[in-house]
């Protein structure tokens, strides 16, 4: 009995969060993990809808160019393919950290998917 409340409870709060990253009311569905994304250290070269913020933070020892790939499967979750805004890396906590703003490229105007 108490296994059942606990799973319940597990399953509950899975859908409370979202469970799998990407909100329902997205303009743009979720991307595999590996997506292309392309990486502007400022403001997009192309007009873009922005979706929301994105954050990597790995460990020391991983490879800057595999967290980097980190943060861009953040971008996937939320249905982008830009990420801007992103600095170099901030050190805390023992972790590296990247930061940036996920984004949509506009699809030319006259252009139906």
């Amino acid at each position: 009995m108490i296994g059942r409340v606990a799973i319940t409870l597990a399953v509950a709060g899975i859908a409370a969060c979202g469970g799998g990253g990407g909100a329902k009311d997205s303009k743009y569905p979720k991307r595999p993990d590996g997506c292309d994304v392309t990486l502007y250290r400022d403001i997009p070269e192309a007009p873009s809808d922005n979706i929301g913020s994105v954050h990597a933070a790995c460990d020391e020892s991983v490879a800057p160019d595999d967290c980097v790939r980190t943060l861009k499967d953040a971008v996937c979750k939320l249905g982008g393919d830009v990420v801007w805004g992103v600095d170099e890396p901030q050190r805390k906590d023992g972790k590296v950290h990247y930061y940036g703003r996920a984004a949509h490229t506009k699809a030319p105007r006259g252009h139906k998917p």
